[in-house]
């Protein structure tokens, strides 16, 4: 592993343990087994640090998410996936995580341009499968885009980890009743 990827595998397993304003470049280095001369050399700062952490969170979770929705062919299958997957690595991906609820008014505003990419990376990743579901003629969507960014916004709620268990609802259980919601409507046919 080189000296980045390691100083950034080690600030991922500090920063997801005790958070970032709790970890020192000291501390860095002693999980990392190197010298805090060996950090300044790629990174200015611990938030800089923090940046690569989350960046490669993000990058991470992206590169699952692809690879669940590759493995299904069918559409709600695709989506069931993208969900599972998203939903199913939030204890995995603690960083990027507990910026987005602990530290809101400290780091949010930084933290929000990771975010941001974040989520429209993702919802061109639904986009896509609303379009494959278009095509087979198995949906029928007016705003694609409008479409795409709806489910996103629901998938944000159940990040919320109280959304499953006030109810003590599963996870699987939750996403087949949103697909469920999403794909066969609330109407009286």
């Amino acid at each position: 592993m080189d000296k980045k990827a390691l100083i950034i595998k080690a600030s991922q397993i500090l920063f997801a343990q005790f958070g970032l304003k709790k970890v020192t470049t000291d501390d860095i280095a002693r999980e990392g087994h190197i010298s805090k001369a060996t950090i300044y050399k790629y990174f200015k700062n611990k938030n800089e640090i923090f940046d690569a952490v989350i960046k490669d969170e993000i990058d991470q979770l992206l590169a699952e998410i692809r690879a669940a929705i590759d493995l299904k062919v069918e559409v709600p299958d695709k989506l069931k996936a993208h969900l599972m997957t998203r939903l199913g690595k939030v204890h995995e991906f603690a960083n990027f995580y507990r910026v987005t609820y602990e530290t809101w008014g400290d780091y949010w505003p930084h933290i929000a341009q990771f975010r941001k990419q974040f989520l429209k990376e993702e919802q061109e990743i639904v986009k896509n499968i609303l379009i494959q579901g278009i095509k087979r003629n198995e949906l029928v969507i007016n705003n694609v885009e409008m479409a795409a960014h709806v489910l996103i916004v629901a998938l944000a709620s159940l990040e919320f980890q109280w959304a499953l268990d006030e109810y003590h609802i599963s996870l699987e259980t939750m996403v087949d009743n949103m697909l469920e919601m999403m794909m066969h409507g609330i109407y009286r046919r």
